[in-house]
Protein backbone atom coordinates (compact mmCIF):
# COMPACT_ATOMS: atom_id res chain seq x y z
CA UNK A 1 0.00 0.00 0.00
CA UNK A 2 1.32 3.43 -0.56
CA UNK A 3 2.50 5.29 2.64
CA UNK A 4 0.24 6.73 5.21
CA UNK A 5 0.70 7.42 8.36
CA UNK A 6 -1.40 9.88 10.54
CA UNK A 7 0.86 10.58 14.14
CA UNK A 8 -1.01 11.09 17.26
CA UNK A 9 2.46 12.99 18.38
CA UNK A 10 3.62 15.05 15.61
CA UNK A 11 2.05 17.84 14.89
CA UNK A 12 2.87 21.66 13.68
CA UNK A 13 1.61 24.56 16.23
CA UNK A 14 1.43 28.13 14.57
CA UNK A 15 1.44 31.31 16.75
CA UNK A 16 1.41 35.25 16.39
CA UNK A 17 2.41 37.59 19.05
CA UNK A 18 -0.16 40.01 20.62
CA UNK A 19 1.85 43.00 19.01
CA UNK A 20 1.16 41.23 15.63
CA UNK A 21 4.69 41.84 14.94
CA UNK A 22 6.26 38.32 15.25
CA UNK A 23 4.66 35.09 14.08
CA UNK A 24 6.12 31.49 14.87
CA UNK A 25 5.90 27.95 13.92
CA UNK A 26 7.30 24.59 16.17
CA UNK A 27 7.14 21.20 13.92
CA UNK A 28 7.79 18.13 16.09
CA UNK A 29 8.39 15.35 12.96
CA UNK A 30 9.78 13.00 15.00
CA UNK A 31 7.30 9.76 13.92
CA UNK A 32 6.47 10.60 10.65
CA UNK A 33 10.64 10.66 10.00
CA UNK A 34 10.85 7.57 11.59
CA UNK A 35 8.09 6.22 9.10
CA UNK A 36 9.78 7.25 5.94
CA UNK A 37 12.84 6.37 6.73
CA UNK A 38 11.77 3.11 7.17
CA UNK A 39 9.69 2.76 4.01
CA UNK A 40 13.04 3.36 3.03
CA UNK A 41 14.85 0.89 4.86
CA UNK A 42 17.43 3.49 5.79
CA UNK A 43 20.04 2.32 8.36
CA UNK A 44 22.78 4.77 8.09
CA UNK A 45 22.71 7.55 10.78
CA UNK A 46 23.74 10.45 7.86
CA UNK A 47 21.07 9.18 5.46
CA UNK A 48 18.65 9.22 8.38
CA UNK A 49 19.30 12.58 9.72
CA UNK A 50 19.36 14.47 6.09
CA UNK A 51 15.51 12.75 5.38
CA UNK A 52 14.72 14.18 9.15
CA UNK A 53 15.80 17.39 8.39
CA UNK A 54 14.56 17.91 4.82
CA UNK A 55 11.01 16.50 5.73
CA UNK A 56 11.09 18.92 8.97
CA UNK A 57 12.31 22.13 6.79
CA UNK A 58 9.50 20.96 3.88
CA UNK A 59 6.53 20.76 6.93
CA UNK A 60 8.32 24.13 7.98
CA UNK A 61 7.88 26.13 4.29
CA UNK A 62 4.38 24.01 3.90
CA UNK A 63 2.88 25.83 6.92
CA UNK A 64 2.39 28.81 5.67
CA UNK A 65 0.81 27.67 2.58
CA UNK A 66 -2.44 29.03 1.46
CA UNK A 67 -5.39 26.50 1.43
CA UNK A 68 -4.84 23.68 -1.64
CA UNK A 69 -1.29 25.52 -1.94
CA UNK A 70 1.63 23.02 -1.78
CA UNK A 71 5.28 23.12 -2.17
CA UNK A 72 8.14 21.10 -3.52
CA UNK A 73 11.31 21.59 -1.84
CA UNK A 74 14.61 20.73 -4.28
CA UNK A 75 17.70 20.23 -2.10
CA UNK A 76 21.08 19.55 -4.36
CA UNK A 77 24.53 19.64 -2.31
CA UNK A 78 28.09 18.49 -2.82
CA UNK A 79 27.45 16.91 1.09
CA UNK A 80 26.05 13.79 2.21
CA UNK A 81 23.44 13.55 -0.08
CA UNK A 82 23.17 14.35 -3.86
CA UNK A 83 19.38 15.58 -3.50
CA UNK A 84 16.44 15.74 -1.39
CA UNK A 85 13.39 16.33 -2.93
CA UNK A 86 9.55 16.74 -0.26
CA UNK A 87 6.50 17.58 -0.99
CA UNK A 88 4.37 19.25 1.91
CA UNK A 89 0.85 21.08 1.73
CA UNK A 90 -1.04 23.16 3.59
CA UNK A 91 -2.71 19.91 5.28
CA UNK A 92 0.17 19.21 6.99
CA UNK A 93 0.69 16.09 4.47
CA UNK A 94 4.46 15.02 3.81
CA UNK A 95 6.73 13.04 1.61
CA UNK A 96 10.09 13.20 0.12
CA UNK A 97 13.39 11.06 -0.18
CA UNK A 98 16.86 11.23 -0.78
CA UNK A 99 19.55 10.34 -2.93
CA UNK A 100 22.81 9.71 -0.89
CA UNK A 101 26.32 10.05 -2.07
CA UNK A 102 29.16 7.31 -1.62
CA UNK A 103 31.15 8.67 1.17
CA UNK A 104 34.14 8.59 -1.12
CA UNK A 105 32.12 11.42 -2.94
CA UNK A 106 31.49 13.88 0.09
CA UNK A 107 33.03 16.90 -1.13
CA UNK A 108 33.07 19.71 2.13
CA UNK A 109 35.64 21.70 3.22
CA UNK A 110 35.81 22.25 7.04
CA UNK A 111 33.76 25.75 6.75
CA UNK A 112 30.83 23.92 5.14
CA UNK A 113 27.89 22.09 6.61
CA UNK A 114 27.26 18.07 5.81
CA UNK A 115 24.63 19.54 2.77
CA UNK A 116 27.89 20.78 0.97
CA UNK A 117 27.67 23.52 -1.56
CA UNK A 118 24.92 23.71 -4.16
CA UNK A 119 21.06 24.81 -4.89
CA UNK A 120 17.91 25.22 -2.44
CA UNK A 121 14.70 25.58 -4.59
CA UNK A 122 11.48 26.23 -3.51
CA UNK A 123 8.04 25.49 -5.49
CA UNK A 124 4.61 27.21 -5.02
CA UNK A 125 1.53 25.58 -6.66
CA UNK A 126 -1.64 25.92 -6.46
CA UNK A 127 -4.40 23.30 -7.29
CA UNK A 128 -5.42 23.83 -11.13
CA UNK A 129 -3.17 26.57 -11.42
CA UNK A 130 -0.61 26.60 -13.90
CA UNK A 131 1.39 29.58 -12.59
CA UNK A 132 4.04 28.23 -9.96
CA UNK A 133 6.40 30.40 -8.13
CA UNK A 134 9.45 29.36 -7.62
CA UNK A 135 12.62 30.72 -5.42
CA UNK A 136 15.98 29.59 -5.88
CA UNK A 137 19.11 30.28 -3.58
CA UNK A 138 22.56 29.03 -3.16
CA UNK A 139 23.49 26.69 -0.58
CA UNK A 140 26.35 28.61 1.17
CA UNK A 141 26.72 27.27 4.50
CA UNK A 142 25.80 23.67 4.24
CA UNK A 143 23.24 24.03 6.88
CA UNK A 144 19.88 23.13 6.41
CA UNK A 145 18.58 25.79 8.81
CA UNK A 146 20.84 28.61 8.24
CA UNK A 147 20.30 28.23 4.00
CA UNK A 148 16.56 28.24 5.03
CA UNK A 149 16.81 31.56 6.91
CA UNK A 150 18.92 33.15 3.95
CA UNK A 151 15.94 31.97 1.45
CA UNK A 152 13.54 33.56 3.28
CA UNK A 153 15.45 36.97 3.20
CA UNK A 154 16.64 36.55 -0.26
CA UNK A 155 13.37 35.09 -1.92
CA UNK A 156 10.65 35.96 0.57
CA UNK A 157 11.76 39.48 1.77
CA UNK A 158 11.42 38.17 5.14
CA UNK A 159 13.41 38.76 7.95
CA UNK A 160 13.38 35.25 9.69
CA UNK A 161 15.39 32.59 12.30
CA UNK A 162 15.31 28.78 11.61
CA UNK A 163 16.38 25.97 13.69
CA UNK A 164 16.49 22.18 13.14
CA UNK A 165 17.33 19.53 15.08
CA UNK A 166 17.33 16.43 14.42
CA UNK A 167 19.40 13.47 16.66
CA UNK A 168 20.02 10.04 15.52
CA UNK A 169 22.38 6.96 17.36
CA UNK A 170 22.60 3.22 15.89
CA UNK A 171 20.93 4.10 13.32
CA UNK A 172 17.61 4.70 14.94
CA UNK A 173 16.24 8.22 14.94
CA UNK A 174 15.63 9.79 18.27
CA UNK A 175 14.39 13.83 17.86
CA UNK A 176 13.12 15.33 14.43
CA UNK A 177 12.28 18.89 15.19
CA UNK A 178 12.00 22.86 14.04
CA UNK A 179 10.90 26.27 14.06
CA UNK A 180 10.67 29.32 12.25
CA UNK A 181 10.18 32.56 13.38
CA UNK A 182 9.35 35.92 11.11
CA UNK A 183 8.91 39.88 11.60
CA UNK A 184 5.32 40.83 10.27
CA UNK A 185 4.63 44.09 9.00
CA UNK A 186 5.43 46.57 11.66
CA UNK A 187 8.19 44.79 12.92
CA UNK A 188 10.73 47.23 14.81
CA UNK A 189 14.55 46.91 15.13
CA UNK A 190 13.91 45.87 18.43
CA UNK A 191 11.78 42.91 17.48
CA UNK A 192 14.44 41.93 14.30
CA UNK A 193 16.97 41.55 16.81
CA UNK A 194 14.85 39.27 18.80
CA UNK A 195 14.27 37.09 16.13
CA UNK A 196 18.04 36.74 15.39
CA UNK A 197 18.51 35.83 19.22
CA UNK A 198 16.37 32.79 18.65
CA UNK A 199 19.33 30.02 17.25
CA UNK A 200 21.16 29.88 20.12
CA UNK A 201 17.86 29.64 22.36
CA UNK A 202 17.06 26.66 20.61
CA UNK A 203 19.75 24.77 21.50
CA UNK A 204 19.87 26.08 25.31
CA UNK A 205 16.24 24.72 25.41
CA UNK A 206 17.01 21.39 24.24
CA UNK A 207 20.47 21.39 26.51
CA UNK A 208 18.49 22.07 29.40
CA UNK A 209 14.85 20.06 28.90
CA UNK A 210 14.61 16.11 28.53
CA UNK A 211 10.49 16.77 27.84
CA UNK A 212 9.32 14.58 25.02
CA UNK A 213 8.90 16.77 21.43
CA UNK A 214 6.20 19.40 22.23
CA UNK A 215 5.96 22.51 19.74
CA UNK A 216 3.84 24.33 22.48
CA UNK A 217 6.33 24.25 24.87
CA UNK A 218 9.18 24.90 22.26
CA UNK A 219 7.25 28.21 21.42
CA UNK A 220 6.84 29.12 25.05
CA UNK A 221 10.41 28.78 25.72
CA UNK A 222 11.58 30.93 22.49
CA UNK A 223 8.82 33.50 23.00
CA UNK A 224 9.13 33.65 27.05
CA UNK A 225 9.09 37.14 27.17
CA UNK A 226 5.90 37.87 24.57
CA UNK A 227 2.49 37.26 24.51
CA UNK A 228 1.27 35.24 22.48
CA UNK A 229 -1.95 33.18 21.08
CA UNK A 230 -2.16 29.86 19.04
CA UNK A 231 -3.19 30.45 15.40
CA UNK A 232 -3.62 26.55 15.03
CA UNK A 233 -2.48 23.59 15.53
CA UNK A 234 -2.56 20.35 12.96
CA UNK A 235 -1.62 16.70 13.45
CA UNK A 236 1.41 15.62 10.13
CA UNK A 237 0.56 13.03 8.07
CA UNK A 238 2.98 11.10 6.45
CA UNK A 239 0.94 10.44 3.07
CA UNK A 240 2.17 9.58 -0.51
CA UNK A 241 -0.58 9.91 -3.28
CA UNK A 242 1.11 7.40 -5.90
CA UNK A 243 -1.30 4.42 -7.34
CA UNK A 244 -1.08 1.75 -9.76
CA UNK A 245 -3.04 4.51 -12.26
CA UNK A 246 -0.37 7.13 -11.77
CA UNK A 247 2.42 5.12 -12.70
CA UNK A 248 0.82 3.92 -16.11
CA UNK A 249 -0.10 7.61 -16.98
CA UNK A 250 3.86 8.36 -15.94
CA UNK A 251 5.10 5.50 -18.41
CA UNK A 252 2.78 6.85 -21.10
CA UNK A 253 5.30 9.68 -21.02
CA UNK A 254 8.36 7.37 -22.12
CA UNK A 255 6.64 7.40 -25.45
CA UNK A 256 5.59 4.10 -28.09
CA UNK A 257 9.17 3.09 -28.79
CA UNK A 258 10.27 2.58 -25.14
CA UNK A 259 6.84 0.93 -24.62
CA UNK A 260 7.07 -0.91 -27.62
CA UNK A 261 10.76 -2.05 -26.15
CA UNK A 262 9.42 -2.62 -22.79
CA UNK A 263 6.63 -5.27 -23.73
CA UNK A 264 9.12 -7.08 -26.48
CA UNK A 265 10.66 -8.36 -23.53
CA UNK A 266 7.58 -10.40 -22.20
CA UNK A 267 8.11 -9.39 -18.55
CA UNK A 268 6.77 -7.83 -15.87
CA UNK A 269 7.71 -4.46 -15.34
CA UNK A 270 8.56 -3.73 -11.49
CA UNK A 271 8.60 0.44 -10.53
CA UNK A 272 9.30 1.77 -7.19
CA UNK A 273 7.81 4.70 -6.13
CA UNK A 274 10.95 7.52 -4.96
CA UNK A 275 8.79 9.34 -2.32
CA UNK A 276 7.85 6.16 -0.63
CA UNK A 277 9.00 2.94 -1.73
CA UNK A 278 6.19 1.22 -2.96
CA UNK A 279 6.36 -1.15 -5.25
CA UNK A 280 4.03 -1.83 -8.62
CA UNK A 281 4.41 -4.35 -11.41
CA UNK A 282 3.12 -4.16 -14.47
CA UNK A 283 2.02 -7.02 -17.22
CA UNK A 284 3.47 -7.24 -20.02
CA UNK A 285 -0.55 -7.30 -21.48
CA UNK A 286 -0.98 -3.74 -19.43
CA UNK A 287 1.96 -2.54 -21.72
CA UNK A 288 -0.07 -3.48 -24.72
CA UNK A 289 -3.27 -1.84 -23.23
CA UNK A 290 -1.31 1.59 -22.73
CA UNK A 291 0.23 1.35 -25.77
CA UNK A 292 -2.86 1.45 -28.02
CA UNK A 293 -4.59 4.28 -26.08
CA UNK A 294 -1.38 6.21 -28.11
CA UNK A 295 -3.51 5.25 -31.17
CA UNK A 296 -7.25 5.67 -30.24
Amino acid sequence: MPAYFKSQNDKWVKCISASGTIRAIAVSATETATFFSKRHQMNDDGTIKALSEALVAGLILSSYCKAEEKINLNIQGSGWCKHAIIDANADAEVRGYVVARPKEEVKISKDVGPWGIGLLSVLRTKHQENKPYIGTVPLLTGHLAKDLTFYWLQSEQVQSAVGIEVITQGGSLQRAEGFLIQAMPGATEQDISYIESHLRKFQQFRENTAEQDNPKNLLSYLLEDQTFSILEEKQITAHCPCSLDRVKRSLLLIGEAELTAIFSEGQQTEINCDFCSEKYFISPSQIKELIKTLHP
